[in-house]
């Protein structure tokens, strides 16, 4: 049994994709500017690195239960279909 119903999967996936989209865009800003960083802006790349590693493993978890949704025969839109305007791989 699910922890989560199939509808709302289809809903989460796609906001948790554009969390994931965001903070890795941040960290590339971050990144850019990596040697004019001061201790406040390390600890929050630092933070921020393990927020995204956090996303990802739930994005991995609901993908799982979405893709069990899908192999029982529900009709749902395919996970590429709901990740693919969030460029995730």
């Amino acid at each position: 049994m699910r922890s989560i119903s199939e509808r709302d999967l289809a809903v989460v996936i796609p906001l948790v994709a554009a969390k994931i989209r965001d903070m890795t865009a941040e960290l590339a800003g971050l990144d850019e500017r990596l040697d004019e960083l001061g201790d406040a802006d390390t600890e929050t790349r630092c933070d921020l690195q393990e927020m995204l590693e956090s996303y990802h493993g739930t994005l991995d978890a609901l993908r799982e239960e979405y893709q069990g949704a899908l192999a029982e025969g529900i009709n749902l839109p395919s996970y590429e279909q709901l990740t693919r305007p969030f460029a995730l791989t």
